[in-house]
């Protein structure tokens, strides 16, 4: 959704941060991933034991604050997609509520398979749909060019360009990722390269989705000269694809966008919960084994995690403010990342290694130096402005 308001108001001009978004979290992810194959640790243990107190206890209260802003972000965008391919006979707030709590069922029934299942048929869908809708919509290729190869901040596109690489790929959920191979059992140097291949397809499925997004409300808003306003964030584009091809083509863009949604909700209300049953394990101090039993999706922390985050998001479904709630937290997502990117550069130099996995080199140390620099000085930029 990021993406939708960064080209209706940009244009094409920010392309270039949807591929650097990418890549930055291919870095973070690719480098949290080989931590936990070297050490057996997940990301929330290694700061327990390798970081002072206060770095768990900040990231705990972040923690709570990221949740309800993601929740509330993906249950309004799911409401946003229904209410658009039910022709407003599924109101957006209503919509928004149903699809949490059908999260919290899909999940605490399903178990990590059905999740497994049930992406790869969202995920299919929302690709095809959605790269089919950008072919068709395609214009201009100088100006695209232009905008994914040229680096620049369009005036007032600073707060946008930290929601759009906050956004792209997930922000606290790059943790989940921990999860997902500790729940695969993967352990050891012999699944590196395996990790590096999973993420890289994955990142780049990723970028090519951004782009094809920007391009489809690039051409819908900007080049129409027509606002952004929440009322038509997701009609305004399905009804250009339907001018274009017909109905066909409102459907396909609109069943695409729904997908899209409803599987970052999934993602995420299968995933958060992890982290806050690895707190409550780390704050009873529990033994590894203890630590692996209470992080399963059947445990008591892990549901009452989903419960949380199945339930934050209801209130905010009400206030018909669905695209400022979105931004509002892809802006908050974005400030994990010099986080996450300082720890990761601290483990490396203080944490031994198996030797058979390798360290980050020069070059990944250089990458995650600059990703929280980055994303300090664009952070400074927009808080001075405001000031």
């Amino acid at each position: 959704m990021s993406a939708t308001v960064g080209g209706a108001r940009f244009g094409q001009a920010l392309l270039w941060a949807v591929v650097l978004g990418a890549f930055f979290k291919f870095v973070l992810n690719e480098s949290v991933a080989r931590f936990q194959l070297a050490t057996g640790l997940t990301a929330l243990e290694s700061w327990a034991a390798y970081l002072p107190w206060w770095v768990r206890a900040y990231f705990g209260s972040y923690l709570v604050l990221w949740t309800v802003a993601v929740s509330a972000a993906l249950a309004n965008a799911c409401g946003l997609g229904i209410s658009n391919l039910t022709g407003g006979a599924v109101p957006q707030s209503w919509g928004a509520v149903a699809h949490s709590l059908l999260g919290f069922a899909f999940v605490l029934v399903g178990g990590f398979s059905g999740f497994e299942k049930a992406m790869r048929i969202l995920i299919g869908t929302m690709f095809f749909s959605i790269i089919a809708c950008a072919a068709m919509t395609f214009y201009d290729f100088p100006t695209f060019l232009q905008g994914l190869l040229v680096p620049r901040i369009p005036e007032g596109g600073g707060a946008y360009l930290l929601s759009l690489i906050g956004g792209i790929g997930g922000s606290v959920t790059l943790l989940s990722y921990n999860y997902w191979l500790r729940e695969e059992n993967m352990v050891g140097p012999e699944h590196v390269a395996f990790v590096r291949k999973d993420l890289g397809l994955a990142y780049c499925f990723t970028a090519v989705f951004g782009i094809s997004i920007m391009m489809i409300a690039s051409q819908a808003f900007h080049a129409a000269g027509v606002p952004l306003t929440d009322s038509q964030a997701v009609p305004r584009m399905a009804e250009m694809l339907g001018s274009i091809v017909g109905p066909v083509g409102f459907y396909v863009y609109s069943i695409g966008f729904w997908a899209a949604v409803f599987a970052s909700l999934l993602g995420v209300w299968q995933s958060v919960p992890y982290l806050y049953a690895d707190f409550y394990a780390l704050w009873k101090r529990a033994t590894r084994a203890e630590r692996d039993e209470i992080t399963r999706v059947t445990s008591t922390p892990y549901r009452i995690g989903l419960a949380f985050i199945s339930l934050a998001p209801l209130p905010f479904a009400f206030l018909g403010r669905p695209i400022f709630i979105i931004v509002g937290f892809t802006i908050v997502g974005s400030f994990f990342l010099p986080f996450l990117a300082a720890t990761l550069l601290w483990l490396d130099r203080k944490v031994p290694w198996t030797g058979a996995v390798p360290r980050n080199n020069r070059v990944t140390t250089a990458l995650l130096a600059l990703i929280l620099v980055l994303f300090v000085v664009i952070g400074a930029r927009e808080a001075m402005q405001a000031f």
